[in-house]
C-alpha cells in the first residue's frame, strides 16, 4: 500500500516537471541562469568578469590570476603513454617536476600563446628542475610530443 502512494506522487511530480516550460538549451546560458532565479547582471561575478575584460594585456601577472589555463603533462614513454604527471592548471613560473624520467609531453585545453615560454628541464644534484635542456617551439599545438629525458617543466610569459 505505501509503495503504490510513493509510485503514484513520484508519477505526479515528472508529470507535472514535463509540462513546465523548457529553458534553453544552451548549457550554462543567460536565460537558464535568469530562469533560476540568478541575477546574472548585478551579481560579483558578473563585475569581476567586465573588470577582467577591462585590463589591458600585460606581461606582469600583478592584476591578473597567475593561472594559464592550460593542462601539461609529463609521460614516462613515447606518445603519452605509461606513469604521468598530470597538472591541469598550470601555474606561471612554478617548476613542475616528476621524480622519474619521462619522455613525452601532452599539451591539453589549448595551444601556447604567442608571448608563452615552455622551458624543459632534467635532475641536476639535489634539483629536479637543475639542468635546463630546451624550450618547446613558438605556437605549440594541443596534442602530445615526444621528448629526450625530462623531469621538469617551466611556463612562462614574456
Amino acid at each position: 500500500m505505501h509503495f503504490s502512494r510513493l509510485l503514484l506522487a513520484t508519477s505526479a511530480l515528472f508529470v507535472g516537471l514535463s509540462f513546465t516550460a523548457p529553458l534553453s538549451t544552451v548549457p550554462g546560458s543567460v536565460a537558464n541562469a535568469t530562469a533560476a532565479g540568478i541575477d546574472v547582471y548585478g551579481s560579483k561575478a558578473s563585475l569581476w568578469v567586465k573588470a577582467q575584460i577591462d585590463i589591458a594585456a600585460h606581461p606582469i601577472l600583478s592584476k591578473r590570476q597567475g593561472y594559464a589555463n592550460i593542462g601539461i603533462g609529463m609521460f614516462a614513454q613515447d606518445w603519452c603513454n605509461g606513469q604521468g604527471a598530470c597538472f591541469d592548471d598550470v601555474v606561471y613560473g612554478v617548476n613542475s617536476y616528476a621524480n622519474l624520467n619521462m619522455y613525452s609531453v601532452g599539451i591539453n585545453y589549448r595551444g601556447l600563446r604567442s608571448n608563452e615560454q615552455l622551458d624543459f628541464s632534467q635532475l641536476s644534484g639535489n634539483d629536479w628542475c637543475g639542468r635546463y635542456l630546451y624550450s618547446a617551439g613558438y605556437m605549440t599545438p594541443v596534442g602530445c610530443f615526444n621528448s629526450q629525458a625530462i623531469n621538469c617543466f617551466r611556463l612562462t610569459q614574456h
